[in-house]
């Protein structure tokens, strides 16, 4: 795999993405087993820093995130 640097950042944006949207109990299940396994840590600091937000207002800063940390633009293919 390239680029496993980005993989944190891409986990935790699904994370909160699915936290805030309709959550899906069975991609928090593999997404919370991933943290544990992959970076030997919990998810209890991201669902604190999602708690009270909406999914509409969290995207904008999720986005940033990710168009600055990694090579995602979101509005176009990523190869």
């Amino acid at each position: 795999m390239r680029n496993t640097k980005e993989i944190k950042l891409i986990l935790t944006a699904l994370y909160c993405i699915n936290f805030l949207g309709n959550k899906d109990e069975d991609i928090d299940k593999i997404l919370r087993y991933a943290f544990s396994r992959i970076f030997d840590s919990n998810t209890n600091l991201l669902t604190l820093a999602c708690v009270g937000k909406t999914k509409e207002s969290a995207m904008p800063e999720i986005l940033q995130l990710l168009k600055e940390e990694t090579l995602y633009k979101g509005d176009e293919k990523n190869e």
